[in-house]
């Protein structure tokens, strides 16, 4: 069963997850922080029922994080710094990423603009973010279709030029990012976006005890953090 948490839940965890994981250090309580974060996102997905991406960001984040604890200490010159390169990528914008993804995967784009208005941010702001939720899905679902066309006319199993095969799948997906994000503005527009006038919403969000649990024990891991 997936915990349906607040938008503005989800993005204070996200605000945090990316502070921690981008400047905390690998020793102390800012190690066991880095740790926890780590395994949140994981847990979000899974109760999402998101199992094999889940179970394949499990492997390289905590396999990153788990080097950069016990095996770059133990290690020195180049190794030591291959090691350190690839891991602390994976593991400090690991999570951030993958807790961006639960974001936009769980959150409708009513809800997001609900709790937008409700923190009182500006249109300005709003109506970019509220597109970028469906524009990255929509250009997903436009890049597996070229990639099908692609099979279906046995272009994509007889090139051996990767920059022929590229050409192939970047112009076409190139002109099809311009063409989505026409579309997305002018349907956010349609519904009333741009309208300087309160308007009403059909879903409806609040803040309810798992998010008020959620949002002390993010602010206690801040605290522990800045303080500490």
């Amino acid at each position: 069963m997936a915990f349906k948490f607040d938008p503005r839940t989800k993005l204070m965890l996200l605000i945090a997850i990316g502070i921690i994981m981008i400047s905390g250090k690998l020793t102390g309580a800012e190690y066991i922080l880095r740790l926890i974060c780590t395994a949140v996102p994981f847990i979000l997905l899974l109760s999402i029922r998101h199992f094999k991406a889940a179970a394949v960001y499990a492997m390289l984040l905590f396999g990153a994080v788990l080097c950069e604890g016990f095996v770059i200490p133990r290690t020195s010159g180049a190794l030591n710094l291959i090691i350190m390169t690839i891991c602390g990528i994976i593991s400090r914008f690991g999570p951030g990423y993958l807790m961006g993804w639960y974001v936009v995967r769980s959150t409708s784009v009513s809800e997001f603009i609900t709790a937008m208005e409700r923190m009182h941010f500006p249109d300005v702001l709003t109506i970019p973010m509220s597109v970028m939720f469906r524009y990255f899905p929509t250009l997903k679902e436009e890049y597996l279709s070229i990639h099908d066309a692609m099979k279906m006319r046995e272009i994509g199993q007889s090139i051996k030029n990767p920059f022929t095969y590229v050409e192939y799948i970047l112009v076409p997906v190139m002109m099809s990012t311009v063409q989505i994000a026409n579309d997305l503005s002018a349907a956010s527009l349609t519904k009333g976006l741009g309208v300087k006038n309160g308007r009403t919403h059909i879903c409806r969000i609040g803040m309810k005890t798992p998010d008020w649990i959620l949002t002390a024990a993010v602010s206690i891991m801040l605290i522990v953090f800045f303080v500490l």
